[in-house]
């Protein structure tokens, strides 16, 4: 299984940014840095005016002063979350911390493996901790626990090829398109040509299969996955991939996905929705997790997450995310503030 990992060091000497390919069916006691590829990474030391924005809306967390912090942090997880906490660590890091922070892009099952092994602090997820994870953390020592940081859109798309479909279908168009056989079986005039779809597979998809499958094809998943030449992906890298050299590929997947890949890929509105807008019909919370043991004896940790939902909300409508509703973040806020024994 591949992933990108990303490592953030803050310093003086200039910003770079290093992408990997990792190998992560190599042996599970290998240590951390070795399992995630990781590779020091050196950033300028910078420490632009903050916008507080979210900061001044509900609850207000304690100041937190990441140039006072040390330490490393590895967080993992979903793809779909990736993006965020890769802005929240670089404001993190140009807020002046110090320290190491890795980032790794695999799926939200494995991120959890990984945070109940001990070998991550954070996992970014798309769905809440399952009973067996909680289990498996518990077993070492591990008390999970989770904040919701934006919703996401998962987006209908086709190759920017594509020169046929239009930007909106009805619901009962697209799910023609996810199960016929050929493009012409869905509007006559379209191209004789296989339909191939490439979609999600897998514990680590965020639920986007069924919520997909409950929008589209009134909860019937096995249409979908059962639909003819119909690949699995388990990194929206291969779906890229395929929209580059097949005109006639369609797929679904985060938002934030999407945006970070328009020149290869065109979304597709839902009965004249876009996903951008706050009615689109197929969304899904996002998460961080983290442990609340480690919460109250790291600083870093605890000074993190303190940070990551001050400015979360600033962060996720230029990356083609919602913010989460005031109360629901005022709620995750509380839940810090309840680990760190500040309130009841």
């Amino acid at each position: 299984m591949l992933s990108i990992v990303l490592l953030l060091t803050g310093c003086a000497q200039g910003l770079e940014i290093s992408k990997e390919n990792i190998d992560h069916s190599s042996s599970e006691d290998q240590p951390l840095k070795e399992k995630l590829g990781i590779q020091q990474v050196e950033r300028k030391l910078a420490k632009p005016p903050l916008t507080q924005g979210s900061a001044q809306q509900g609850i207000v967390l304690p100041d937190v002063k990441p140039v006072e912090m040390e330490g490393t942090l590895a967080i993992s997880g979903a793809q779909a979350v990736l993006p965020i906490s890769q802005a929240i660590t670089q404001r993190f890091i140009q807020d002046g911390y110090p320290g190491k922070i890795a980032l790794s892009d695999i799926n939200t099952e494995v991120g959890f493996k990984l945070f109940c092994e001990e070998k991550v602090d954070i996992v970014n997820s798309t769905r809440p901790i399952t009973s067996q994870e909680s289990a498996a953390c518990a077993k070492s020592g591990i008390e999970p626990i989770g904040f919701p940081i934006a919703t996401d859109a998962v987006t209908v798309v086709v190759s920017s090829q594509n020169d046929f479909v239009p930007s909106s279908l009805k619901r009962d168009e697209l799910a023609k398109v996810f199960t016929a056989e050929k493009w012409s079986d869905v509007r006559s005039k379209w191209p004789e040509e296989l339909i191939k779809r490439i979609v999600p597979s897998g514990a680590g998809t965020g639920g986007s299969v069924e919520l997909f499958s409950q929008a589209i094809l009134k909860g019937n998943t096995s249409e979908l996955t059962n639909a003819p030449n119909t690949v699995f992906y388990d990194f929206a890298e291969q779906l890229h991939s395929e929209a580059l050299i097949n005109p006639y590929m369609v797929g679904f997947l985060g938002y934030g996905s999407y945006q970070q890949n328009r020149d290869k890929l065109k979304a597709i509105a839902i009965d004249e929705v876009d996903p951008f807008l706050q009615n689109y019909p197929i969304t899904r919370p996002l998460y961080i997790y983290a442990d609340a043991n480690a919460i109250r004896e790291r600083p870093e940790v605890e000074g993190f997450i303190n940070y990551y939902l001050t400015y979360v909300s600033d962060e996720v409508l230029s990356l083609g995310y919602f913010p989460i509703k005031p109360t629901v973040l005022n709620e995750a806020k509380t839940e810090l503030l309840q680990v760190k024994g500040v309130v009841d």
